[in-house]
């Protein structure tokens, strides 16, 4: 993460294992929820997304022709609490490009702030939910006979 002019986080505690949550995230793209809610505000053609290592993902918000842009680094963590449980953490830091970039993401700080917590939230969802499903047992095919009453 590059230096930040405000952060948060947000921690929730899912049922299962590092390791499987591990793989969870491995296999969906853990930041598509959020991308596609921030889309329904608008900012599609004001943002890029990029990847930034293993769980950090970076948003380049663009204010406009010659208005500066803000940089919101998302960091995922997942860290065991013990009894076979998760600590999920979303990191959240932002910085503006110059003084007046860095006067909006403060005032929209709030708004990024709860983004963050319902998307750890949504996360920890989905990370219990794919983990559960993938132990559930498959039950074997049984034939059955089905007499004709002869």
């Amino acid at each position: 993460m590059t230096r930040n002019d405000v952060t948060s986080s947000f921690v929730q505690i899912v049922d299962v294992d590092p390791s499987q949550a591990r793989e969870v995230l491995s296999k969906i793209n853990p930041m598509r929820s959020l991308a596609d809610r921030l889309s329904a505000l608008g900012l599609d053609d004001r943002a890029i997304w990029s990847a930034n290592g293993e769980l950090g993902y970076t948003l380049i918000w663009r204010f406009g022709d010659d208005q500066g842009h803000a940089r919101l680094d998302w960091q995922l963590a997942l860290q065991p609490t013990g009894a076979g449980r998760t600590a999920l953490t979303v990191k959240l830091g932002a910085c503006g490009s110059d003084p007046a970039a860095r006067i909006r993401v403060l005032r929209s700080w709030l708004l990024f702030e709860e983004l963050a917590k319902g998307h750890a939230a949504g996360l920890a969802r989905m990370v219990g939910e794919y983990a559960e499903d993938a132990l559930q047992p498959v039950a074997a095919r049984q034939l059955v006979a089905v007499g004709l009453g002869f």
